[in-house]
């Protein structure tokens, strides 16, 4: 039987019960929000935690750094036989006249460049100024002229080049310059401006192919008559590699034969123009 006191109690401990659990849950909450806050700042000093590893959550990404990719295709060199251009294939071969002079017609056209050039494994000049193009016709150490020549003659080295892997190669690196003055310029008029992003630090190269995989003869330079090409040294001019990395472009050079040179022997000399004689009937 159900008395009053009874009704009374039970009611009284309903209550009780309700009042723990409505005071309960914010405790709880509570204490999840602060495992929560606790699990945060964990994950803060541990960069380990996937939560913040974009390469393991595929939902968090980062922010790349501002930068604008080099302007490198135009980059290159053509050689330039007494007026005839020749260009590299695909593969960078270069055909070229043996027993002919040469100049190496360098361009780069995005921005001026610090040029070094290296011919048969040989450094030929270091740091000349390319101001969208230049050509180069000799060594900086000697005032003779570039000639192509045949593997094994005596005037490419003592074995004449044949045991030189490098020979006929051409390996042009293009190093990103600007003017002082202009530099000088442009923090006068912000000094403000925010650091552009750095160049990549490694050079990008060209894949040099092996001299079997050409059609031709092997090839390479020596040097013959007078060049009247002069140098002069400047202190204009500071590294920019915030333009672009630096840059190294190889080629080789391949040999074919060229027609025999016109000499007194040989020159065509003009004849009398005589007409034809009737047939006899």
């Amino acid at each position: 039987m159900i008395t009053l006191s009874n009704l009374r109690i039970a009611a009284m401990v309903v209550a009780l019960t309700a009042g723990i659990a409505v005071f309960g849950y914010p405790y709880w909450s509570n204490q999840t929000s602060a495992s929560n806050h606790g699990g945060d700042e964990k994950t803060k000093n541990n960069p380990i935690d996937g939560s913040l590893n974009p390469s393991s959550n595929p939902n968090v990404s980062s922010l790349p750094a501002k930068y604008n990719p080099p302007q490198t295709s135009g980059l290159g060199i053509a050689i330039n036989q007494n007026g005839n251009i020749r260009r590299a294939d695909g593969r960078g071969y270069i055909n070229v006249a043996i027993r002919e002079t040469y100049k190496i017609e360098i361009q780069s056209p995005s921005y001026t460049s610090a040029v070094s050039v290296k011919i048969d494994g040989v450094s030929i000049i270091d740091g000349l100024i390319c101001d969208r193009s230049v050509t180069l016709e000799r060594p900086q150490a000697i005032a003779k002229q570039f000639i192509v020549l045949e593997e094994g003659n005596p005037g490419l080295d003592r074995s004449g080049g044949i045991n030189n892997p490098d020979l006929g190669l051409i390996e042009v690196t293009f190093k990103p310059i600007r003017r002082r003055n202009e530099i000088a310029q442009e923090n006068n008029i912000s000094k403000a401006r925010p650091p552009a992003a750095a160049a990549p630090e490694a050079a990008s190269k060209d894949q040099v192919a092996s001299r079997s995989e050409a059609s031709g003869s092997p090839v390479g330079t020596g040097l013959s008559g007078r060049s009247s090409q002069e140098f002069v040294a400047t202190n204009e001019w500071v590294e920019a590699p915030e333009l672009a990395p630096t840059y190294t472009k190889k080629y080789r050079l391949v040999g074919f034969n060229s027609s025999d040179p016109i000499t007194l022997h040989n020159m065509n000399t003009p004849k009398p123009l005589v007409d034809p004689t009737p047939p006899r009937l």
